[in-house]
């Protein structure tokens, strides 16, 4: 499939296609008029590169850690696996924060108050209001 039907499919714009191919994430092969042709896994590899994309992971980091689409190999290093390590943890550290609000708002919700104790934490805060975010210590 040509690029434009990539980007419908896979809901990554074209210019993305192209930097994830440039920096070796994805394969394409070029058709006789010079059109790059990418095969129907690449709509799975792109789903893999933007859920690391969206739970933090910078661009760099996935490169390192996943597989190219075209081969089954994971380099990896020790750079690599202190960063999936690293990633892993936060990950689990944001799931227990969801898991504390949600219990938290859904007292609020049946009770009308909290009275739950709160475990303090020493992790600066991002509080996000409409389009704005600001640090909060």
């Amino acid at each position: 499939m040509r690029i434009g039907e990539l980007a419908r499919r896979s809901g990554a714009s074209p210019r993305s296609i192209r930097y994830y191919e440039s920096v070796g994430l994805l394969a394409s092969r070029r058709d006789s008029r010079g059109y790059r042709e990418f095969d129907d896994t690449t709509i799975a590899q792109i789903a893999k590169i933007k859920l690391l994309l969206r739970v933090g992971l910078d661009i760099t980091d996935i490169v390192v850690m996943l597989p190219r689409e075209d081969t089954s190999e994971i380099v990896y290093c020790t750079r690599a696996q202190q960063r999936i390590d690293e990633q892993i943890a936060r990950i689990e550290r944001q799931q227990t924060l969801l898991s504390e609000a949600r219990s938290l708002l859904v007292e609020l919700q049946r009770v009308g108050q909290v009275t739950a104790t709160v475990r303090p934490s020493t992790e600066p805060v991002r509080a996000v209001s409409g389009n704005r975010t600001a640090g909060i210590r």
